[in-house]
């Protein structure tokens, strides 16, 4: 009897484990913690095209071509710096180009690719209809809902909380800037924004929950700079933080930057400003 109830009691334990196993197997989650039901995971809300995106090896062009190859690779959230020309209007550029829209226009970038105004800007996402344009530098939300077309299909990287509170009343959404979560960032101060008051972690974190911030960007340094468990936090909380300045300090052989941070550093960021778009190519055909 006593051989029999081990007996039994061996199979009843091998069972439990076995299909303790198998939910932890079936109900694994990917690395955005957010998967249901075991659907496939959606590579690309992990990844923006930095200014456009690389071509030809070269970086923040914002140039048309470098839109359609970053598309091509599977991409669909896309990053253009916008700048204003000397006549006022907005065109992709890292910099303000000191000249009129019609001289930007008619001047190819590096002599070979095909420079964006806001008639080709609209022209193009409207053509690409599953496409989403995540803008850089220019700190107005009403000059975006004003000349882009596709209002629900825009995020803003903002600087200032007057313009954040301005493009959520315009049903925009805001992308917090790093300026507003650590005092002070090299790009605001280039745009000539003074360094805003910076706060603790514990405040700046109710601040982004009280104002329902979906979205916050910020180089990479910052998160390897002592801010993992602040930032790990607001990742589960739903906040979802893309990362750019994404250079290693040293070359890694046969790994790309961004494939260092997808193995290594998305437990505290939601996703990065890809300059090679290889790696989401690489995930879509998985």
């Amino acid at each position: 009897m006593k051989h029999y109830f081990i007996q039994n009691f061996k199979s009843g334990l091998a069972i439990f484990f076995a299909a303790t196993i198998f939910v932890l197997i079936t109900t694994s989650c990917c690395k955005d913690c957010n998967c249901e039901d075991n659907k496939k995971i959606d590579y690309t809300k992990f990844f923006i095209a930095h200014a456009g995106g690389a071509i030809d090896g070269i970086k923040y062009t914002n140039c048309l071509e470098a839109l359609d190859l970053s598309y091509s690779k599977g991409c669909r959230l896309f990053e253009l710096d916008l700048s204003l020309t000397t006549d006022g209007k907005i065109v992709a550029a890292h910099d303000p180009p000191g000249i009129t829209e019609a001289e930007f226009m008619n001047r190819p970038i590096l002599g070979k690719y095909t420079p964006l105004n806001m008639e080709a800007i609209n022209g193009w996402f409207r053509a690409h209809s599953n496409a989403v344009l995540i803008t850089d530098k220019l700190n107005d939300p009403k000059k975006i809902q004003k000349e882009f077309q596709f209002r629900n299909r825009v995020i803003m990287e903002l600087f200032t909380w007057e313009a954040v509170d301005t493009a959520m009343q315009l049903k925009i959404k805001p992308m917090v800037s790093e300026n507003l979560i650590f005092g002070t960032s090299k790009k605001a101060i280039e745009m000539g924004i003074k360094p805003q008051l910076r706060l603790r972690n514990s405040e700046i974190e109710q601040i982004l929950l009280q104002k329902k911030i979906e979205f916050i960007c910020m180089s990479r340094y910052y998160c390897i700079a002592g801010n993992e468990d602040f930032l790990r936090g607001l990742k589960e909380k739903g906040i979802k933080n893309y990362v750019f300045h994404l250079e290693l300090p040293y070359p890694i052989p046969g790994q790309s930057a961004e494939k260092y941070i997808w193995d290594y550093e998305m437990n505290f960021c939601y996703g990065m400003y890809a300059n090679d778009l290889d790696l989401l190519t690489t995930l879509l055909e998985k």
